[in-house]
């Protein structure tokens, strides 16, 4: 790529980041189209092929710029390496959360394009391909296990969150693709703050008041409806 991107202004570059993220995301690299893409990031395609050279170019960008990002957000659930088995899945809830506000389709494009870029012959970085779910798994694998629950189980409960997790974004994605714009008919609950602001301090705390979720910010959103899920494995599974 052409270093020069990074001279754009970063309210410029997120939204190409984002646009090509987006389309991508959606139907994966051999589906995407670059003139989706520009339309998505609104620039035009000789704008694109100047800093990315080809639409190669544009996803393995997109790759190492997702892993590099993501890896930073992970560094508390690091930190804690080693935390009971349910936080640890509460801290990974928190970090693609943060990354959910920034970068909405960063998580999902990531975890497809680990499973899509060998068929679709692009060569990823070596030392970065695979980088964020391994991490993943390696902080679940070295949690903290309930004495109640095998490593099977605990191996089976990762297994079913993660599609859960993958299952929510999706769901919530699309939602945003149907109603674009949902913030704008939001209350002023606070959208400044940070991800973690509504994030409950334990896996118990359940609202006294069902919430209406089609007007929350994607990444609050995720986090009420993904808490549910961990909340509900937690309960089954003691």
């Amino acid at each position: 790529m052409n270093e020069r991107f990074f001279d754009l202004k970063k309210d410029r570059q997120d939204r190409i980041i984002n646009g090509a993220l987006k389309i991508i995301t959606e139907n994966g690299y051999r589906h995407a189209s670059t003139d989706e893409m520009v339309s998505a990031a609104s620039i035009s395609k000789g704008l694109l092929f100047h800093y990315f050279k080809s639409k190669i170019g544009v996803y393995q960008f997109l790759y190492e710029y997702s892993t590099r990002y993501m890896m930073i957000e992970l560094r508390e659930p690091r930190r804690k390496a080693g935390c009971d088995f349910f936080e640890m899945h509460r801290l990974l809830m928190k970090a693609d959360a943060a990354v959910l506000r920034k970068y909405p389709c960063m998580p999902l494009f990531l975890y497809k394009a680990d499973g899509e870029a060998q068929d679709a012959g692009v060569e990823l970085p070596g030392d970065l391909a695979g980088a964020v779910y391994a991490l993943r798994s390696e902080l679940l694998t070295g949690a903290q296990r309930p004495p109640f629950l095998t490593e099977i189980d605990t191996a089976e409960i990762s297994r079913i969150l993660l599609y859960a997790r993958n299952g929510i974004m999706q769901e919530l994605l699309q939602k945003r693709n149907a109603d674009p714009d949902p913030d704008q008919k939001s209350p002023a609950r606070g959208t400044a703050s940070g991800p973690t602001d509504n994030t409950p301090d334990t896996l118990t705390t359940i609202p006294d008041e069902k919430k209406e979720t089609t007007h929350l910010p994607l990444h609050e959103e995720f986090i009420q409806n993904y808490t549910s899920c961990l909340q509900m494995m937690r309960r089954l599974n003691m």
